[in-house]
């Protein structure tokens, strides 16, 4: 008898690093939890041929029901509460193409030419080490439900966003994944690890006075986000799945503020108007006065964006997207 009545709150997402690309580790120890809010369950969209054949009547013949579950791109969202942990350090490596590892916290950086990693699913020598990672999705309990287990995964988007309207300017995260292998959709183990930390990081935390928005000191914010994505793309074919995986042709950072309208942020709008060249530093740098606590940086820039935001008091908001000078890091994450 199915007894068990969940709510999707119940379920827990947890990550691990896989030494061989699409071959998941053991799930019941050495884990990283997600503090996660809300799960966008994949979607398995096998490619199937249900065509009508020239047999006898106009409906689908057993015979020619065709279904394959091995070429297709699964991919799942999140989204949650931001701590700087090794979880969550995890899909910031993979979205900026660095080498991925759990030993310690360690800053992030998009490189100022990213290429991001690639290789081939089922590569056993040291050139697949820390390229993929696996995600569980795990059910409350295994007796009335089962796990989700994604190997051989990309994290393809990732975003910070926080608001003095909403949790008082919490850093919250969203994030997508995906994978070019086929999902263990059956999996009866106990997920075991690490749970996500208990520290919490607030736009109230910002060092203000140090804050530049497109070249703009110390505007008055209410709300920030950035987002980086870095689309996967999957080649060739195997029994478990696509045989390989990379990266897509572009790396696109974009960040945005909302910010208060006043004489240090009137110019912005005339900046988008006559903008010719990119800002060359102090694009976006949202500084913490806590070291470690996220800072972000993207030194150099254009405007995307530039509109009058008519709430109780005048607001612009303000979207920039960095660019790479050829010499710094197109974007850092201080989480050390």
């Amino acid at each position: 008898m199915a007894n068990a009545v969940f709510s999707p709150r119940d379920f827990k997402a947890w990550v691990i690093e896989e030494a061989t690309p699409g071959t998941s580790p053991s799930i019941e120890s050495a884990m990283f939890q997600l503090d996660i809010d809300a799960i966008a369950f994949p979607s398995l969209n096998p490619n199937q041929v249900t065509a009508v054949r020239s047999r006898g009547g106009r409906i689908l013949h057993a015979d020619d029901f065709f279904q394959d579950n091995e070429m297709r791109v699964i991919e799942v969202s999140l989204s949650g509460t931001f701590h700087r942990d090794k979880g969550t350090q995890m899909l910031m490596q993979s979205v900026t193409g660095m080498a991925l590892s759990d030993s310690s916290i360690a800053d992030i950086t998009l490189a100022t030419a990213p290429t991001g990693q690639s290789g081939a699913y089922g590569d056993t020598t040291s050139a697949g080490d820390n390229k993929t990672f696996t995600l569980v999705l795990a059910s409350p309990d295994v007796v009335d439900g089962v796990n989700i287990v994604m190997k051989g995964c990309l994290c393809t988007n990732f975003s910070i966003n926080a608001d003095m309207g909403t949790d008082s300017g919490l850093y919250k995260f969203e994030a997508t994944i995906s994978s070019g292998q086929n999902p263990d959709t059956n999996n009866t183990d106990t997920p075991a690890g690490t749970a996500f930390l208990t520290d919490l990081i607030s736009l109230n935390t910002l060092s203000s006075a140090s804050t530049k928005l497109a070249g703009v000191s110390a505007p008055v914010i209410t709300a920030i986000g950035f987002s980086i994505e870095s689309p996967a793309v999957y080649t060739g074919f195997s029994s478990t799945g696509y045989h390989s995986y990379g990266r897509g042709s572009e790396f696109t950072v974009t960040a945005n503020a909302t910010v208060k309208y006043d004489s240090v942020t009137k110019g912005l709008y005339n900046s988008l108007n006559t903008q010719t060249a990119d800002t060359a530093t102090n694009l976006f740098v949202m500084p913490q006065s806590t070291a470690g606590n996220c800072s972000i940086t993207v030194p150099a820039g254009i405007l995307t964006d530039v509109t009058f935001n008519e709430g109780d008091a005048m607001m612009l908001d303000v979207a920039v997207q960095g660019v790479t000078n050829g010499s710094d890091a197109v974007l850092t994450l201080d989480i050390t």
